[in-house]
């Protein structure tokens, strides 16, 4: 294919009922040139006779199918190795997007010569009629590596959220390209890693203003359990997150933050076990194994370098005042 503007790659794993609202938004943009990958992660059924079906007419969908299930992280890396825009998005295969999306981010990284755009990010979810804002972006900023970097981990406030995930990002595929940039395929917590890898060695990134990716968060999908996988998961990602700061020279630089989004993800976890696991004893079992994990990547001794004084105040004063208020 020539003269693709944009590849959007779709892992999609046993997701039929929701696959077409999201195939939806993209055939119907405002902007053409678009190439959609739609790469099928060993769902049975496949997928194939569904895009068949609806879609036969559509000569920019492109189907690959893995006959075993390489998770979100490696359906993406096939996606990444046949798509032939100028500019590479993802997209899960339950969320869609704005009519305008795909104009808006061509015409921004185009005037911009940015490596990576990032959109607004409106929440929607199984529990409540009441979506909102996981990031919202009223006009362009412009942003250096190190800024964002640190408004990612909550070192840095500059009135903007930037979420760690892939899915509300455009990226230069000469960038991809150039840096490597791959997902880890076998563990969770990839959008975090491949955030942190892409944007240590972006030269600019970018808030594209005026469209949203609309991400649905379903009651049985994947990100809503708990196992020990988690855990050994989180231990995992922080390592390699580690070493790609290392093997940059970075590490001295950006320790405050790497510590601030291990203790984001702390929190994460920490909540994902309360919410999924009901047994009182699996509960306490999964909290002393995760007490352990934290030993085996947090150094202390470091922490405590990095973090000034006002910091560590507004980390322990809610749970200061939440002891006192227990005891009086």
């Amino acid at each position: 294919m020539t003269n693709i503007d944009i590849s959007v790659i779709i892992p999609a794993r046993n997701t039929g009922s929701y696959l077409k609202k999201c195939i939806n938004s993209m055939i119907n943009q405002t902007a053409s040139n678009i190439e959609i990958i739609i790469v099928d992660d060993a769902s049975d059924p496949p997928l194939k006779s569904l895009l068949y079906n609806e879609y036969k007419t559509y000569q920019n969908i492109i189907y690959l199918r893995n006959e075993t299930p390489m998770r979100p992280g490696g359906a993406r890396n096939r996606g990444i190795d046949i798509a032939h825009g100028r500019y590479i998005t993802f997209c899960d295969s339950d969320d869609w997007i704005d009519l305008n999306y795909f104009e808006q981010v061509i015409k921004y990284m185009d005037t911009t010569m940015a490596d990576i755009g990032m959109t607004s990010m409106m929440r929607n979810d199984d529990y409540s009629q009441n979506p909102f804002y996981k990031c919202y972006y009223d006009r362009l900023y412009t942003l250096t590596p190190s800024i964002a970097l640190k408004i990612l981990s909550g070192s840095y406030d500059m009135g903007i959220q930037i979420v760690p995930a892939c899915i509300n990002k455009v990226y230069r595929r000469k960038f991809i390209s150039d840096t490597n940039s791959r997902f880890e395929q076998d563990i969770y917590f990839q959008g975090i890693l491949y955030s942190v890898y892409t944007f240590l060695r972006a030269k600019k990134i970018i808030c594209i203003p005026n469209t949203t990716y609309h991400h649905y968060l379903r009651i049985n999908s994947i990100t809503q359990s708990f196992d020990q996988k988690h855990i050994h998961d989180f231990v995992e990602c922080f390592t390699r997150m580690k070493a790609y700061f290392d093997n940059l020279g970075k590490y001295e630089e950006y320790a405050f933050e790497y510590y601030r989004i291990c203790e984001h993800y702390i929190n994460v976890l920490v909540s994902e076990l309360f919410e999924y696991i009901p047994n009182e004893n699996d509960k306490k079992k999964y909290l002393i194994e995760i007490i352990q994990a934290i030993k085996n990547i947090v150094n202390f001794d470091d922490y405590y370098r990095y973090i000034t004084a006002e910091q560590l105040r507004q980390h322990i004063q809610p749970h200061i005042n939440n002891t006192f208020d227990i005891l009086y």
